[in-house]
């Protein structure tokens, strides 16, 4: 619980002027030897608002690295020194999901996909969880899309320690304490993935993995969106 306290905090402290300085002179002291990452964050210095933070994280940049770093080493400190932008992001998300759901009630998505290089051991981790639940460090990004998903899975790597996942995430309407999630297509860098993204913190219950009917030979994991409320959960970065 102690990761979601941090993320509640996070959101209700002071969003200023000086926390975007304190936030760009920790981007320069950390890059200050990479000439090529100074010169994208000038760039984020002189066009960056809170209506492109979605964009700005859907980059392949410093700030995504920086950001699901400290996210996923629950590095309070680092968390703190970008508290900015992860208020930004977390508010637009959550402009965007309520946008969805006023005006597009009937078009939100059921079943969403992601699919990735996991390690062993982790994928073991969640064989040992069925029917627990799971918080979600970071701001988790999926796809509408399968065969996405499964373009993703299918990243090679030579690296026996690691194997191909496909998790299957069942959303749910009626669910009444949810961080917000949305789909972010018209503002990513990369519209053609058809992303939906989840807001840091978000709990999901691990239902089963699916073994022996496997979708390309890539085993399924099985999540389910859950309420905010519930207090008995495990930690995923």
């Amino acid at each position: 619980m102690a990761h979601q306290r941090t993320i509640d905090t996070l959101l209700c402290l002071p969003h200023t002027n000086e926390s975007l300085n304190e936030m760009i002179e920790e981007f320069r002291r950390m890059y200050s030897d990479n000439e090529v990452a100074l010169a994208d964050i000038n760039i984020f210095e002189q066009t960056y608002n809170p209506n492109t933070a979605v964009q700005w994280y859907s980059r392949d940049s410093f700030l995504h690295r920086i950001i699901n770093n400290a996210l996923r080493s629950s590095d309070a400190d680092m968390m703190f020194k970008m508290r900015h932008f992860l208020i930004d992001l977390y508010i637009q998300l959550d402009g965007l999901y309520k946008e969805s759901h006023t005006f597009y009630p009937r078009s939100m998505i059921d079943k969403l996909y992601r699919g990735q290089i996991m390690s062993k051991t982790e994928f073991e981790y969640f064989r040992q969880l069925p029917g627990r639940i799971i918080s979600i460090n970071t701001f988790l990004s999926t796809t509408t899309s399968l065969q996405i998903a499964l373009a993703f899975a299918n990243v090679s790597s030579n690296n026996n320690d690691f194997t191909r996942v496909l998790f299957c995430i069942e959303t749910n309407l009626y669910v009444q304490h949810k961080r917000p999630y949305a789909n972010i297509s018209n503002f990513s860098m990369f519209s053609d993935e058809d992303e939906v993204l989840f807001a840091m913190g978000s709990l999901f219950r691990i239902q089963y993995i699916d073994i022996l009917d496997r979708i390309n030979n890539i085993p399924v994991i099985y999540l389910q969106m859950v309420d905010q409320k519930e207090t008995d959960y495990n930690y995923l970065s």
